[in-house]
């Protein structure tokens, strides 16, 4: 892949002024989604600036992203309420098809931001699609990359004020409704499970760590499962993290993808072995004891998470 979409690895790859480049590309970004902002969902990794705001000493700053990824509204998209006139303000505000090997990809665009080049991937449930199939939005002008039970985040988010100078000149402040933090734990284990990316697994772990203690993390879950609602997703997310995160033997449980890949983002075994070996261990006591409390409060005829 060209080197413009490769994302790094480890912290250290993650700067803060492409950041702050982002959250200005996705305050445009809601601007040329006008009266349709409100139907979209920010997800993937800078979602965490906003699900766990930093603030010192408590809450340290969230490792940072390189893209922003949205979450189209299927019902809006089936009424066809609006989203047809989409690609046009996209380009009116400074977006562009990202095109790879000569062909444009009509659900991943970009806008260049003070010479960083921010991509913007448009999402959409799968609703029973094989995930990863694109469907077209806006004829063949704009779609949407079909991701398993993304739909949960059109119930389960929050909502936040962001600032930020427009790519185009000139600061606002727009309303942006943004996964929260269960939705987005479902959604990131679930990325993980699949891709085993560094940066899903410390995205994870941040937010578990961040939003609360664990008794807040888990009554959170409860709650979803008690809903009734989005069951499957609920069950996938968290079956996903224990499969990932836990063992009842904690020196195989220190081996499984989400720890050492927490590990690695933040450290190199080889410079701290120490340093190392307490992230991973930090990691499984932490998915472990939000599970086991997830499991202690979940009404007797709720099964346990398998």
């Amino acid at each position: 892949m060209p080197p413009e979409e490769q994302k790094p690895k480890h912290a250290e790859g993650y700067r803060p002024d492409v950041t702050k480049a982002c959250e200005r590309a996705l305050v445009t970004l809601m601007g040329a989604f006008a009266t349709l902002a409100s139907t979209v969902r920010l997800v993937g990794g800078l979602a965490p600036r906003y699900i766990t705001p930093e603030a010192p000493p408590h809450i340290p700053a969230h490792a940072g992203t390189s893209d922003v990824d949205v979450v189209f509204n299927l019902q809006v998209i089936a009424e066809g309420s609006g989203y047809a006139k989409l690609a046009h303000q996209l380009k009116s505000k400074g977006f562009e098809r990202h095109v790879d090997n000569g062909v444009p990809h009509s659900w991943r665009w970009k806008i260049v931001v003070e010479d960083i080049v921010v991509f913007v991937e448009f999402l959409r449930d799968a609703n029973g699609l094989e995930p990863g199939t694109v469907v077209s939005v806006d004829g063949e002008k704009l779609s949407a990359l079909a991701i398993r039970y993304s739909e949960i985040t059109h119930d389960w988010y929050i909502k936040r004020q962001v600032t930020a100078e427009l790519v185009g000149g000139g600061v606002a402040t727009v309303e942006v409704p943004v996964a929260d933090a269960a939705a987005f734990v479902i959604l990131k284990a679930l990325s993980l499970n699949q891709r085993h990316e560094h940066k899903d697994a410390a995205d994870l772990i941040h937010v578990l760590q961040y939003a609360g203690s664990v008794a807040h993390i888990a009554n959170m879950f409860v709650e979803k499962i008690n809903s009734g609602r989005h069951a499957e997703a609920l069950d996938a997310g968290l079956s996903a993290l224990r499969q990932n995160f836990c063992h009842a033997d904690l020196g195989v449980a220190m081996k499984l993808i989400g720890p050492v890949q927490y590990a690695q983002f933040h450290v190199a075994q080889e410079d701290d072995p120490d340093e190392f070996e307490k992230r991973r261990r930090d990691a499984v006591s932490l998915v472990t004891a939000i599970l086991q409390a997830i499991d202690a409060r979940r009404t007797p005829k709720e099964p346990a998470i398998a």
